[in-house]
Parts: C-alpha cells; sequence; structure tokens
C-alpha cells in the first residue's frame, strides 16, 4: 500500500518514480520481478541473486535463444505461402543482420532491441536498398533487453551449480530460481511477439503498412511484399496455382494446340525463348538448367510451374523431350 500525501499529486509521475526506486533496489539485489510482482530477498537469496547477475553470458547465446523464440515460436514456418498464387518461399533467417542457418535468395531479417542502431528507421530503410530480404525492425524495449539476459544467466548458473550445491537451504533457491526462470521464459515469448506486431517493415527502401497487430500476419504481408518485388516475372504466371499432378494433364493435350506462337501464353514464350537461344549458342537445354534458372530472379516460378509449362510447349509440339536417349 502507498499512502499518498494529497488528491491533487501527479500520478503519472509518482508511478514513473515509483518504478524508478524499485529499478535501483533491484539492481541492488534487495528484491526481485516475478511476473507483475516485486519480492523480498532473504541474505542467502541475495547471494544467489548477486552471483546470478554477475555470471557472464555469451552473446552468441543471446542471439541463439532470440532467433529460436522468434523464428520457431512466433514465426513458425521455414517456407511462407503466397497467397496469390499458394506457391511457398524458403527465406534466410536473420537476426540483427547475422545469418542464422542455410541461406536461400530471399530473407527475413529481423532487428532486435539489442542492435545499437534499434530506433534508427532511416538506417533500416536504407539497408533494405538493394538486399532482398524484409527488415522487421523491433521497437527499443529495455525489458526486453533485461528479461533475456536474465533468462540466460539464471539457466547458466543453475546448470553450474544446483548438482555441486552441499546446502539444502541453497538447492531449494535454485529449485524456486528454476521455476520462475520457465515462467520468466513464457512472458519473454509473449513480449518478442506483441514487439513483433509492433514492429516496422522495409521493402526496397519502402516502408510496408499492414493493419494487423498479430506478428505472423505482419510478417507474411511484408514477406508477400518481398516476393512480389524480388520476382516481377512472377505476374507471367498470372496467378495460377500449379501442382506436380498437373503435368500428365498439360501431356494429354498434345495435337490440340494450333502452330501460332503468339498464341503462346507469356510464360511458355519465355522459357521457349531461352531454350531457343541455347540451341542458337548449341547449348542443350536441360531440366536441371530450365528450374535453376526460373526458380530464381526475375521469375521465382515454383518447380511444377517450371514443368507443367515445358509440359505444355512438348504438347503443343514446339520442343523434343528425351530421357536417358528416348
Amino acid at each position: 500500500p502507498i499512502l499518498l500525501e494529497g488528491f491533487s499529486l501527479d500520478l503519472p509521475a509518482l508511478r514513473k518514480k515509483i518504478e524508478e526506486a524499485l529499478n535501483v533496489l533491484e539492481q541492488q539485489s534487495y528484491i526481485q520481478f516475478n511476473g507483475d510482482l516485486f519480492e523480498y530477498l532473504t541474505d542467502e537469496e541475495k547471494d544467489v541473486e548477486l552471483e546470478i547477475k554477475n555470471t557472464e553470458v555469451e552473446a552468441a547465446d543471446i542471439q541463439a535463444e532470440l532467433e529460436k523464440i522468434i523464428f520457431d515460436y512466433v514465426v513458425k514456418n521455414r517456407k511462407i505461402r503466397h497467397p496469390e498464387n499458394s506457391q511457398d518461399y524458403s527465406f534466410s533467417r536473420k537476426l540483427d543482420t547475422r545469418l542464422h542457418g542455410r541461406e536461400y535468395e530471399l530473407s527475413i531479417n529481423i532487428i532486435t532491441p539489442f542492435h545499437e542502431q534499434i530506433g534508427n528507421e532511416p538506417f533500416f530503410r536504407m539497408q533494405s536498398l538493394g538486399n532482398d530480404e524484409l527488415i522487421v525492425l523491433m521497437p527499443a524495449d529495455e525489458k526486453l533487453i533485461r528479461e533475456t539476459m536474465m533468462y540466460k544467466k539464471t539457466e547458466k548458473y543453475i546448470k553450474q551449480n544446483i548438482s555441486i550445491t552441499q546446502q539444502e537451504a541453497v538447492k531449494r533457491i535454485l529449485t524456486d530460481k528454476g521455476f520462475q526462470n520457465r515462467e520468466r521464459y513464457t512472458d519473454l515469448q509473449q513480449l518478442v511477439k506483441k514487439l513483433l506486431g509492433q514492429a516496422r517493415l522495409f521493402v526496397a527502401g519502402t516502408d510496408i503498412e499492414s493493419s494487423s497487430e498479430d506478428a505472423q500476419t505482419r510478417i507474411n504481408t511484408g514477406f508477400c511484399e518481398l516476393v512480389n518485388r524480388t520476382y516481377p516475372n512472377l505476374l507471367m504466371l498470372r496467378g495460377a496455382v500449379y501442382n506436380e499432378t498437373d503435368v500428365g494433364r498439360f501431356l494429354k493435350n498434345q495435337g490440340l494446340y494450333d502452330d501460332n506462337i503468339t498464341s503462346l501464353p507469356e510464360s511458355e514464350q519465355e522459357v521457349l525463348a531461352f531454350i531457343q537461344s541455347n540451341n542458337r549458342g548449341g547449348v542443350r537445354t536441360t531440366m536441371k538448367n530450365l528450374i535453376e534458372r526460373f526458380e530464381r530472379k526475375p521469375y521465382g516460378w515454383s518447380y511444377p510451374a517450371v514443368l507443367c509449362t515445358v509440359a505444355s510447349l512438348w504438347s503443343r509440339g514446339k520442343l523434343e523431350v528425351r530421357a536417358d536417349s528416348n
């Protein structure tokens, strides 16, 4: 309970003053945060808390933990589906511009409050120019930094000490710390999700607007815009959805088309022009060549889309196809 000096007090200013005082007490290990509550520490708990705060953790460990929360808990999927053609696109996972895992043609680059330029929107807007990536700029947030650091420090300290300590009181404290740390991790997940729902999105130097505050929906919106800008020749498919099972349907159309090349869809004209160019240069075209060319910039076509386009050209009599010399 807090006794106010009068009814005319500035309550927001008082709240800020109280929070500052509590932060000082927490930094000096007289109290600890437990969710939204503050708890006084016993002398033994104070000693453990000080040792936890003095535990050193590697920046790489912090990055790995945030990467797991952001991409496995919030983004979730390794591929994102483009709603216009139902095609799934893989992407590189980047955190604070550092690559985590395998590299792909498209990237999602999450900028966290740990980045030295956090809050500098013009800097990241410029950074997005010339890169095939979606930059997701999280709001600056001291709580995220503090809680992530404490989570990793507490986790490391408990692992190092719970099996070697001989004092039952300390074991009990460490067990309680472990339980509190699991709760801290759950709160951390929700905080990251909330901040990503408020993040600014940049693609090719342009702000991408999203009315949704759901983190996953917001990121998907930005990523689909990245696909559209990176693969302008995706429009040649006119939004058609292709599956491998459709190949047989195209092959059955043999002899049903006229011989007028101008009637070819734009996508088929593009593939045929590439094959003819190779032929004039004495280069034999393989399906591997076609897939490598048309899955990448500026096309971004799916594997089934390439197969079906080639099958359609064959059925029109524009191509001769060989497999094992047959």
